[in-house]
């Protein structure tokens, strides 16, 4: 009797943990209302390689010839759509834009997320990309990126010293810690033992596609670039984690506190506002 009582327990618990990773790096698919032409703005619909056959939907909008150009990440659960607003304004003073939706985000993602374990690996391809558009400036690169937006950009712009500013609106150091984040802020669940074995299982899920480990913040790569962190009151988790990074960073780095950080569908004058800033950064920072 015990030892199926015990089978059942522990099917019980793998089919749990099975369903909190699937959903996880599975967000709701996220619709894209807007596109370029709500805004006027002219644009191909372009793609990012993302292993195998995987490819991530973007948007080239070309700027004038020989301006710099910026790379728009959403975060999770976002999409392209949620980026048109300050594409707009970036593309007003001109600067080369390139938008696209993370792995396993969007209206119809091909792949699922993973936190920031490959991230990263498709911020690369998008910076290689814009470099090859015959517009722009390849020396002179931006990237603003939301939570795993922000976690690829801060991991690329290390690699690529053409990258010379960042916004980073919420981001955070380690996938476990996001991980957590999620855990807490979308299932209620914020048992740090529970949120470790979640992730643990989560990071097995990995092995199969090569994104077993993570890697540290590459901080000393960092110290010369132009830096915007922004946190939101509505983000309370991510502001403590993004507060963490902030001080490990030197010297040329800024900080603002929003009453909400970048999420699906804001309007009005705190979208505004936010746009405001972003590209009045960009504007000081990449001319």
């Amino acid at each position: 009797m015990v030892l199926p009582a015990a089978a059942i327990l522990i099917a019980g618990v793998v089919v749990l943990l099975g369903l909190l990773i699937y959903r996880v790096s599975h967000p709701e698919p996220s619709p894209e209302p807007v596109n370029p032409t709500h805004y006027s703005l002219p644009a191909l619909e372009v793609s990012i390689p993302a292993g195998g056959e995987n490819r991530l939907p973007a948007w080239w909008i070309p700027g004038l010839k020989g301006a710099p150009g910026i790379i728009l990440a959403p975060g999770y659960g976002m999409s392209r759509s949620d980026a048109m607003s300050l594409a707009a304004a970036l593309h007003e003073k001109g600067y080369n834009i390139l938008v696209y939706s993370q792995r396993g985000c969007g209206p119809a993602p091909a792949s699922a997320s993973t936190l920031g374990l490959r991230e990263a690996g498709d911020m690369a391809q998008a910076v290689r990309l814009i470099q090859d558009r015959p517009e722009g400036d390849r020396a002179r690169l931006g990237i603003w990126g939301v939570d795993i937006g922000a976690l690829a950009a801060l991991r690329t712009a290390a690699s690529f010293p053409e990258v010379l500013a960042i916004v980073a609106d919420s981001p955070y150091e380690s996938e476990s810690d996001f991980f957590a984040c999620l855990l807490a802020d979308d299932f209620g669940l914020g048992s740090r033992i529970l949120s470790s074995i979640c992730y643990q299982a989560f990071r097995l899920t990995q092995v199969f596609n090569g994104s077993l480990s993570s890697r540290k913040l590459p901080v000393k790569e960092l110290s010369g670039r132009a830096i915007l962190f922004i946190k939101g009151e509505n983000r309370k988790n991510l502001a403590e984690l993004t507060n963490a990074i902030y001080d490990q960073i030197q010297p040329q780095k800024e900080m603002i506190s929003f009453k909400a950080a970048r999420v699906r569908a804001m309007s009005g004058e705190e979208l505004m506002a936010y746009d405001r800033q972003v590209a009045n950064f960009f504007s000081l920072n990449l001319r």
